[in-house]
């Protein structure tokens, strides 16, 4: 008994030199200073800045489209026959009256021919019918006069058979000369009433007659198929030794000097262009192909929205510099728009989303909605975004720096704040990175 009870007070001294220390520790806590809380530093985001400069400015838009003709024809056939000869070639450009395409015209001289016979034939058939109506107009005069005398003798027979110097087979006989008489002018009243009507069933097949041959001799013309108008040739579709039918695709070409490009237009442009449209206001475009520069005109748009697209499509008419230009190309145009006063140009990294910017206020940020307009080119070639905001003035401080986190209020530092570039020099600037400065001020 008296060995356990010291092997037990030795394992609780580690014991109560720890709670001693737990004591110590908590006691020290309670009793010594609070350290003062760090002061908090707000951090200012890096950002470039250019100066605001309102004026009136010409903006543009940039409108992609592909050419095309209102004038796109294909060619076909419009006779029978054999192609001998085809001239035309895939991009040749030709003018009007040239030979395109000839198929042997045997078939349709033959056929001229034939016509032409039958016209001659029924013209003498209607001279035929005139002679017969002027003869029978005629003859019913002299059988009026026969009908007379035959109706003068009648009566002289009756009177002689009255006075017992005839007899009664005088007066049958007298009686059947006139009833002869009369039959023979109702049937020359007759033919002379049916006269016209003879005639003009004779002139009708004539008319007739000759418009056939009129066809066939326009039959003949077409075999010689030849450019309707100064035109590029798209694509031959036949060849000597081919037989042509009514139909058949021949040549494909397109009027040279009525070319068009169809673009899409913007939905938020659409209604404005329509309005300028309607107030006759020039809207010219620019666009660029083989080295050679294409004006254009905008002259209308479209009434239905193709399937697919979001909007409408406006027509340019090709004024100047585009009769190199083929079908179907894929075209940006340039279009220009009339000048706006009170407007702003601003570097595109300018804008969040697509109506707001940052003004920078006393180092911070304060966001305002704009109205976008277009876009502007510079007279050095850069593209930038035009827009309107009445509460901007010149020499406001607005942000040309994608922030992530930019929100009203948040606090920045423009970089070279006593030398800001204008918008035009802001885009030519790079884009300071956001990510290594901020590490490097932490």
């Amino acid at each position: 008994m008296s060995r356990v009870m010291p092997r037990v007070g030795r394992a609780l001294i580690p014991l109560l030199i720890l709670a001693l220390s737990v004591v110590g520790f908590l006691i020290l806590r309670a009793t010594g200073p609070e350290a003062p809380a760090p002061e908090g530093e707000e951090r200012a985001w890096p950002v470039r800045g250019f100066v605001a400069e309102p004026g009136t400015h010409h903006p543009s838009v940039v409108l992609y489209g592909r050419s095309g003709s209102a004038q796109d024809a294909t060619l076909r056939a419009a006779v029978r026959g054999d192609v001998t000869e085809v001239p035309a070639r895939d991009g040749q450009t030709v003018r009007e009256g040239d030979l395109l395409v000839r198929i042997d015209p045997a078939e349709a001289q033959l056929a001229l021919r034939q016509a032409r016979a039958e016209a001659d034939e029924l013209e003498g058939a209607l001279e035929s019918e005139q002679l017969r109506a002027r003869f029978d107009r005629e003859a019913l005069v002299r059988e009026r006069e026969l009908r007379d005398i035959a109706s003068r003798g009648l009566e002289r027979a009756r009177d002689l058979r009255e006075r017992d110097m005839g007899s009664d087979s005088d007066v049958d006989d007298a009686r059947e000369r006139l009833e002869q008489a009369e039959l023979t002018v109702q049937n020359r009243e007759e033919a002379v009433a049916d006269a016209p009507m003879r005639l003009a069933a004779a002139e009708a097949r004539l008319d007739r007659a000759r418009a056939a041959a009129e066809q066939a001799s326009l039959d003949l013309e077409r075999t010689e198929v030849r450019a309707p108008f100064d035109a590029r040739v798209v694509s031959v579709r036949t060849s000597p030794g081919e037989r042509a039918r009514d139909g058949d695709e021949l040549v494909r070409l397109f009027n040279l000097d009525d070319l068009e490009i169809r673009a899409g237009l913007p939905l938020d442009l659409e209604t404005r262009l329509e309005t300028l449209l309607a107030e006759d206001q020039p809207l010219r475009a620019v666009t660029h192909a083989g080295g050679r520069d294409i004006t254009t005109e905008l002259e209308r748009i479209e009434g239905e929205t193709r399937s697919g697209a979001s909007g409408s499509h406006g027509v340019f008419r090709v004024v100047d510099g585009g009769r190199s230009l083929g079908l179907n190309r894929f075209l940006e145009l340039d279009l220009h728009l009339p000048e706006e006063a009170d407007s702003l140009v601003v570097p595109f990294e300018a804008l969040y989303g697509r109506d707001r910017v940052f003004r920078v206020e006393d180092g911070r940020l304060q966001s305002l909605t704009v109205e976008r307009l277009g876009e502007y080119r510079s007279k050095a070639g850069d593209t930038l975004a035009l827009i309107r905001q009445s509460e901007i003035e010149s020499g406001d401080v607005l942000v040309a720096t994608r922030l992530p986190n930019a929100v009203d209020g948040l606090r920045v530092e423009v970089e070279d704040d006593e030398d800001l570039p204008s918008a035009a020099e802001a885009v030519r600037e790079g884009e300071p990175d956001i990510t290594e400065q901020g590490s490097s001020d932490e």
